[in-house]
């Protein structure tokens, strides 16, 4: 029977958990080392949340850091997008007025033309008339002498 008891003892001593079996100091040793055990996975479950809370704190700021990335380029983008399509507007009114320029020059080109052109035909129409007119005095005259020449000869 003794022997019996103390063989039951060896085996509580080496099982790690803790037997209602076991009498006092064993009792008191598996209880302690229970419970460290229990404390130690405690301390390791509240180590991983942490370290998984702090992950996905990570997670979420890079996140919200590509975010912030995304919509800084896409204002970029759209600023962008606006001054080249002011540039482009600006550019056309300057092709138009330049346009317009050109025209009115071409226009006022051709007005000065066309006056001179016409100064030029009435310059030569007067002198056409004026060359006229003194061929025809020119005439008169002749005609003139040689009445008188011949008013002459008849007396």
């Amino acid at each position: 029977m003794e022997q019996k008891a103390s063989n039951c003892r060896l085996r509580y001593r080496s099982s790690s958990t803790y037997s209602p079996e076991a009498t006092g100091f064993e009792a008191q040793e598996q209880k302690q080392e229970q419970k460290q055990e229990e404390e130690q996975e405690q301390e390791e479950e509240e180590e991983q949340e942490e370290e998984e809370e702090e992950e996905e704190e990570e997670e979420e700021e890079q996140e919200e850091e590509e975010e912030e990335e995304e919509e800084e380029e896409e204002e970029e983008e759209q600023k962008q997008e606006e001054e080249d399509e002011e540039e482009q507007k600006q550019e056309q009114e300057e092709e138009q007025k330049q346009e317009q320029k050109q025209e009115e020059e071409q226009e006022e080109e051709e007005e000065q033309k066309q006056e001179e052109e016409q100064k030029q035909e009435q310059k030569q129409e007067q002198n056409e008339e004026q060359k006229q007119e003194e061929e025809e005095e020119q005439k008169q005259e002749q005609k003139q002498e040689e009445e008188e020449e011949q008013k002459q000869e008849e007396k």
